[in-house]
């Protein structure tokens, strides 16, 4: 049954994101690399590229409304890394905390989620699919509060060596987002837009400063 409900979870959540023009699925290079054995993760793109938004549909099999309000942990390059959101059902008062993660994590030892110094939630996978790991963790108000009020979420899971890995979400704009309207699907894409130009942009500039240092080492060669 759990699975049952992870996939019906994955596809109301799917068809949210695909209404807004950027899936959980498409959204992110297939199979992204797992940052390495005691590597930190890598911090989040700015506010303006990188923000919690809020999508809400309906769900076919239910009819009710189905809110998610999500953000996603990129490096500076653009490469997706994990992401957050809270899932939420018109008339319902269960709350989900949906996780995503990188491939090649430990399933046993599952994952925990925390708001700053805050005590730890565990969580278990539900499925992996092969370009992301996926956790369902019920949440209370009072965890909910603690966003609103809290700096970073931080997503702790295991990697294959067994080391500790923490994904910090910044909660910045969260209750803005939260407690707000859902997000225009015009708006949304535009901003996946923007992020895909400044990536672009950066992706450039990295491989101008490589042929810049290739040139300027070949220059130094040839000289008597």
């Amino acid at each position: 049954m759990a699975t049952v409900n992870s996939f019906r979870t994955l596809t109301c959540v799917a068809a949210l994101l695909v209404s807004a023009t950027a899936t959980m699925a498409q959204d992110k290079p297939a199979a992204p690399a797992a940052p390495s054995a005691g590597a930190p993760a890598a911090a989040s793109a700015g506010d303006s590229n990188n923000p919690w938004n809020k999508l809400c549909g309906q769900d076919s099999r239910t009819k009710k409304q189905v809110c998610f309000t999500v953000r996603e942990l990129r490096t500076d390059s653009g490469q997706f890394l994990a992401s957050a959101g809270v899932r939420e059902v018109d008339g319902e008062s269960r709350k989900i905390l949906l996780v995503q993660t990188p491939v090649s994590m430990l399933i046993q030892p599952g994952i925990r989620v925390q708001v700053d110094q805050n005590t730890q939630v565990p969580g278990k996978y539900t499925i992996c699919m092969p370009n992301a790991c996926f956790a369902e963790i019920p949440i209370t108000d009072d965890f909910t509060a603690s966003m609103k009020k809290g700096k970073d979420l931080i997503i702790t899971t295991q990697n294959q060596q067994a080391k500790a890995l923490n994904f910090p979400i910044s909660l910045s704009g969260f209750t803005a987002s939260y407690e707000g309207p859902a997000i225009d699907t015009a708006a949304l894409q535009r901003q996946r837009e923007q992020l895909a130009s400044e990536v672009q942009r950066k992706a450039k500039e990295a491989q101008q400063k490589l042929l810049d240092a290739q040139n300027a080492a070949s220059g130094a060669a040839t000289k008597p």
